[in-house]
């Protein structure tokens, strides 16, 4: 029994990584998994390592790693629906490792032509929060395009996946440049943001930094680095795009926010729909995304009123960890589900790939203050989801396997 659980252990801790969760997270559920069958494990979880020990000196250590992209959400609703099963005793371990195999041998639910019109959606929507101008959602959406196919074209294939971000940005940014040297387009920097969006780490950078503030310094540290990596990944690429073209560094542009209030909202329910296709969402799941967007989106709203961009990135991801547990709580939807698109609405990564790129256009007041406001947004978004999940964890063992599908 002991040796069959810690391989379900084993291969939990696999997919979960695999997800993107954080291995604060990992480590939790792999404990009360242990628990509800009545064996004490300790059990450490690295970005790449699992090592997990069970009573009498057993013990299992295996080798894992976040792959590049995004397991569909549909995959990980399922994972925590399996997980529930076994912590509660519904499905007995042997039985739920079959199962877990199958779950990740599952494909995309909606096709690469989802992933593709999923994409471009969930583009239109970034470009409505950021800078809704119509020439930007116009342009944006060609872009959006391009990125998108590549993107399909690497869906699945690991070693391609690698290389994406420096593919994508290079693309983007020598079509964009060249349009713009003709005159056919016009815009700023801010035009490759909704394109790159999938490529920009914001998550990783703050799951990173979650990590740190919550002890892990090995997976915070390397997640962290391997997110600024990814960034400078990107800006080679826009380099690339831009020396092709003979741009001239100094027609980088600062973005610019635009005043309209209603864009915002236009542009959750946007970018939600985009998300439900481009990350394969269940139906049942995608009211309670849309839930969580609008709860980061108007506490990030609140604290930029009441105290500036600083306190609404800390409000925005307070209030959505609050909502997102809640709706676990109550049975409906895994938190992380729920989180992960929210992570992209409050855009951190994005911040910091602008920043970087003003650099190399030699904006340096303006890169320096934009860096370090992305520095102290990953921060403030990393300390609203530890306080979130701190003031949540007294009704952890109450949670409630999600329902529907």
């Amino acid at each position: 029994m002991t040796a069959e659980l810690l391989e379900f252990l084993e291969e939990l801790s696999r997919a979960l990584i695999a997800s993107g969760n954080s291995v604060t997270d990992t480590e939790r559920i792999l404990w009360s998994v242990a628990e509800s069958q009545g064996v004490e494990v300790e059990v450490s979880v690295l970005p790449t390592m699992i090592i997990i020990k069970a009573e009498g000196e057993v013990s299992r250590m295996g080798l894992a790693a976040q792959s590049p992209g995004m397991m569909p959400l549909h995959q990980v609703t399922e994972i925590y629906r399996l997980t529930d099963d076994v912590t509660s005793r519904r499905m007995e371990v042997g039985e739920a490792l079959g199962e877990l195999r199958g779950i990740l041998r599952g494909s995309h639910r909606f096709g690469r032509y989802g992933i593709l019109l999923g994409y471009l959606i969930l583009s239109i929507g970034i470009a409505l929060l950021i800078q809704p101008d119509p020439d930007l959602v116009i342009y944006s959406s060609f872009f959006s395009l391009i990125a998108g196919s590549l993107i399909v074209v690497g869906y699945g294939n690991r070693r391609l996946s690698l290389i994406m971000p420096v593919l994508a940005s290079f693309t983007v940014s020598g079509v964009a440049f060249f349009l713009i040297n003709t005159g056919a387009v016009s815009g700023n920097l801010t035009l490759l943001v909704p394109p790159l969006i999938y490529f920009i780490p914001g998550v990783t950078l703050t799951t990173g930094i979650y990590e740190l503030a919550s002890g892990e310094l090995v997976s915070g540290s390397s997640r962290v680095i391997y997110g600024c990596m990814v960034l400078l990944l990107l800006l080679f690429g826009v380099l690339m795009g831009m020396q092709l073209n003979r741009f001239p560094q100094e027609e980088f542009a600062a973005i610019k926010i635009s005043a309209m209030s209603y864009s915002p909202y236009l542009g959750a329910f946007i970018f939600a729909v985009g998300i439900y296709l481009f990350l394969s969402v269940y139906r049942s799941d995608f009211p309670w995304i849309l839930l969580v967007l609008y709860s980061a989106l108007m506490g990030q709203q609140l604290g930029n009123v009441a105290g500036g961009g600083l306190l609404g990135a800390f409000l925005g991801a307070l209030s959505m960890t609050l909502v997102a547990r809640g709706i676990e709580l109550a049975g409906k939807t895994p938190h992380f589900v729920t989180l992960y698109p929210a992570f992209w609405f409050l855009a951190p990564g994005s911040l910091g790939f602008i920043g970087l790129a003003n650099l190399l256009g030699r904006n340096y007041l303006t890169s320096v203050a934009e860096i370090t406001l992305f520095a102290m947004t990953v921060v403030a978004i990393a300390l609203g989801l530890l306080v979130g999940a701190l003031l949540t964890e007294p009704f952890s063992d109450k949670i409630r396997a999600p329902g529907g599908d």
